[in-house]
């Protein structure tokens, strides 16, 4: 069961990276933070950082018992995960 609701994460954080490429490509912004985004391009990247950095926490616990693989997993998709959120904050300050 556990695996199932791993699967499930995984494909919700690819669904993250997809609005993100959207976002990157078209400049869409989803309806309820059309109001706050004033950088589409940072929200794009912030949506990839933060799907991926979120599939790497999925992969962590779906590779829990290999070892040092998965400590860099969870390394990696914490950094990932910082950083989208980052940008997604930035995404929300008016240019100079």
């Amino acid at each position: 069961m556990i695996y199932v609701v791993l699967w499930v994460f995984m494909a919700f954080a690819l669904g993250i990276v997809g609005l993100g490429v959207a976002g990157l490509t078209t400049g869409w912004i989803h309806p309820w933070e059309q109001g706050r985004v004033l950088r589409p391009v940072a929200h794009g990247l912030g949506h990839i950082f933060s799907g991926c950095g979120f599939f790497c926490f999925c992969l962590f616990f779906l590779f829990a018992s290999s070892g040092d693989v998965s400590l860099k997993l969870l390394i990696v998709g914490a950094v990932l995960f910082s950083i989208g959120i980052v940008l997604r904050i930035v995404a929300t300050f008016p240019d100079r």
